[in-house]
C-alpha cells in the first residue's frame, strides 16, 4: 500500500510542475504583450494556402537578411541577439548583433536558426480563413519585445503603419 501513495503522490508533483511551468509561460507572454517595447520589422511577405493548416501569410523580415549567417568555420555558434535601433515610429534598423543582451536604452532581439539560417521572428501568419484580403497589403510586423530580448508578433501593419485586421467600431 505504500508503494500505492509514493506513486500517487509522484504522479500529483509531477502535475503541479507541469502546471507551474504551464502558467509560468502563460504569464511571462502575457507580460510581454502587456509591457513589451513596441517594434516594427519590415516584412516581404507571400501568400500561400495550406490546405491542413488554413489561411495564412508566409513570412519573411527584410532584417534576416542583414543577420550574419553561419559559415561553416566558426568555431562558436552564431550570435544570439540582434541589437536594433527605433526610429520616431518605432521602425526597427538593425545596428549591430552580440551574444548577451546589450544594456542600456537599445532594443534586442533573439535571433533563431530556421533551416540553417538566422531569422528574428515567425515564419508564418495566421488568419481566419475568408480574409486574407484584409492582410494583402501587409508591409511591416508589430512586436512586442521583452527586456530578455523574448518577442511575439501582435499585429501586421500597412506601408503608412495602420494596423492591418481590425475592424472598426
Amino acid at each position: 500500500m505504500k508503494s500505492a501513495s509514493y506513486v500517487r503522490a509522484a504522479i500529483l508533483a509531477a502535475l503541479a510542475l507541469v502546471l507551474g511551468v504551464a502558467l509560468k509561460a502563460i504569464h511571462d507572454r502575457e507580460q510581454t504583450l502587456t509591457h513589451g517595447q513596441v517594434v516594427l520589422l519590415q516584412l516581404a511577405p507571400v501568400d500561400p494556402r495550406s490546405l491542413m493548416q488554413g489561411d495564412y501569410m508566409a513570412l519573411r523580415f527584410a532584417i534576416d537578411n542583414e543577420l550574419p549567417a553561419r559559415d561553416g568555420t566558426r568555431p562558436s555558434p552564431p550570435a544570439r541577439y540582434a541589437v536594433l535601433a527605433l526610429d520616431a515610429q518605432d521602425r526597427a534598423r538593425l545596428t549591430g548583433v552580440s551574444d548577451t543582451p546589450p544594456a542600456g536604452e537599445v532594443v534586442a532581439m533573439r535571433i533563431r536558426q530556421r533551416d540553417g539560417r538566422p531569422t528574428i521572428g515567425p515564419n508564418a501568419f495566421f488568419f481566419q480563413e475568408g480574409t486574407a484580403d484584409r492582410y494583402e497589403a501587409a508591409r511591416w510586423g508589430e512586436f512586442r519585445v521583452a527586456p530578455d530580448g523574448s518577442a511575439l508578433l501582435t499585429h501586421l501593419r500597412d506601408a503608412e503603419l495602420n494596423r492591418l485586421g481590425e475592424q472598426l467600431r
